[in-house]
């Protein structure tokens, strides 16, 4: 079988414009995977498989100070704020979150990454509305 250089580069391209840590595309029997380096690190899961809040590798999302710390988006999709429409929100203004405390979760292709707390705190505000669309470092919800 030949490999496909084009179709290599062009799911490469995909992937960094898109901030994706991994992309697959099937064309007959050909097939191609491309797994980020940075990949392994993350923990991604369908968050309806979720029986509590313990991971093995979670994926923290990193703080920055703005009146007080916000919890940023660890990478790319869309928001979610719970885990099914059915259930309540991860958290909500005035609850008290404990690092390594999932906050919400957010998809991109089918693949879910749980965003979780740094550090310790009451939710002031929750910046994002649930299934709206983020970008990478975006702050999700602002703490004190």
């Amino acid at each position: 079988m030949k490999i496909d250089q084009a179709a290599i580069e062009a799911l490469a391209q995909i992937m960094q414009d898109q901030g994706l840590g991994e992309i697959e595309y099937q064309d007959g029997d050909q097939r191609i995977k491309l797994v980020s380096a940075t990949t392994a690190e993350n923990t991604l899961t369908d968050p309806r498989s979720l029986n509590g809040p313990e991971l093995t590798q979670p994926v923290r999302a990193q703080t920055a100070n703005v009146d007080g710390a916000t919890i940023n988006a660890p990478t790319v999709g869309i928001f979610y704020t719970a885990k099914s429409p059915q259930d309540p929100p991860y958290v909500q203004v005035g609850d008290h979150v404990e690092p390594g405390q999932i906050v919400g979760v957010i998809e991109a292709m089918k693949m879910f990454t749980n965003v979780m707390a740094d550090q310790a705190g009451t939710v002031e505000r929750v910046l994002v509305n649930n299934e709206e669309g983020v970008e990478y470092g975006q702050p999700l919800i602002q703490i004190k």
